[in-house]
């Protein structure tokens, strides 16, 4: 079962440069663009980091409509409500709180949406199943994870460095569990829904230089392991990593995901 308190941690850990990272922002901003909202929707987006998915939702729907953001990390969603504040946005909202335990009235929600979230969770169908119940007639549901490639070839270089450190470390890879398409329909059918509508999408994201690398280490799960190794081990895997980097000449990292969207229908 997930630890909910350590991955609560890790993030609040990784807050200093969680937002600075790109690929938050772009598969955020692409799955509400795929989900074409109507001004005036009511939005809840679980899992929902600094905003990277909601503000983009509260900016299209507009001051007609609503979002309500849910994450378990106090430092993720402290930065989430400065930004929307920045940003002049009165229609979105953050909440701290755990999303397997929502009180959430039946058709509350025009959408639901999670990014790079529903892995997280134990009983991912649960939440599936429950999240369905919260959606209006004509209501949709959108789930990204992540594919088989996340920020290649710099991740498995600063695995290779960290398994020369401690060899018998484990991945902390809970993404892995979504994926790959067919995982992501299973969870669906599991959670006794429809097939939805399921794409892939690639995106290099660009990397000026090997050392612009590092952030993405320190602003996601991957904070939690290099935690755990001693500091002289730590500035080896960096060296390491970012050697590696500069000598394949890496100037993009391969990033997956897997967009899946299921419509309720209309009586």
């Amino acid at each position: 079962m997930p630890d909910k308190s350590r991955i609560a941690s890790t993030y609040d850990t990784a807050a200093d440069v969680f937002d600075t990272l790109p690929f938050w922002h772009y598969f955020g901003g692409r799955t509400i663009e795929r989900l074409d909202l109507a001004p005036g929707s009511r939005v809840i987006d679980l899992c929902c980091g600094t905003g990277a998915s909601a503000l983009p939702a509260a900016a299209r729907v507009g001051r007609a409509g609503a979002v309500l953001g849910v994450d378990l990390s106090r430092e993720l969603i402290g930065i989430a409500r400065r930004k929307a504040a920045a940003l002049g946005l009165g229609n979105v909202a953050f909440r701290l709180g755990d999303i397997e335990s929502l009180d959430v009235a039946p058709a509350s929600f025009d959408a639901v949406v999670s990014v790079f979230g529903l892995f997280f969770v134990e009983d991912m169908a649960g939440v599936l199943a429950r999240a369905w119940t919260w959606l209006t007639p004509g209501g949709a549901i959108a789930i990204t994870a992540w594919g088989a490639d996340v920020l290649e070839p710099g991740e498995s270089l600063f695995w290779e460095a960290v398994h020369r450190e401690g060899p018998s470390i484990a991945p902390v890879s809970p993404s892995a569990r979504l994926a790959d398409p067919s995982a992501v329909a299973a969870v669906f059918q599991e959670a006794g829904l429809p097939a939805p509508v399921i794409e892939a999408e690639t995106w290099q994201m660009p990397l000026a230089r090997p050392e612009d690398f590092w952030p993405s280490i320190l602003g996601s799960s991957n904070r939690g392991v290099l935690g755990a190794l001693a500091p002289e081990a730590q500035a080896r895997v960096h060296a390491a990593t970012i050697d590696g980097l500069r000598a394949q000449g890496v100037t993009s990292l391969r990033c997956d995901a897997i967009f899946a969207s299921l419509r309720r229908p209309r009586p």
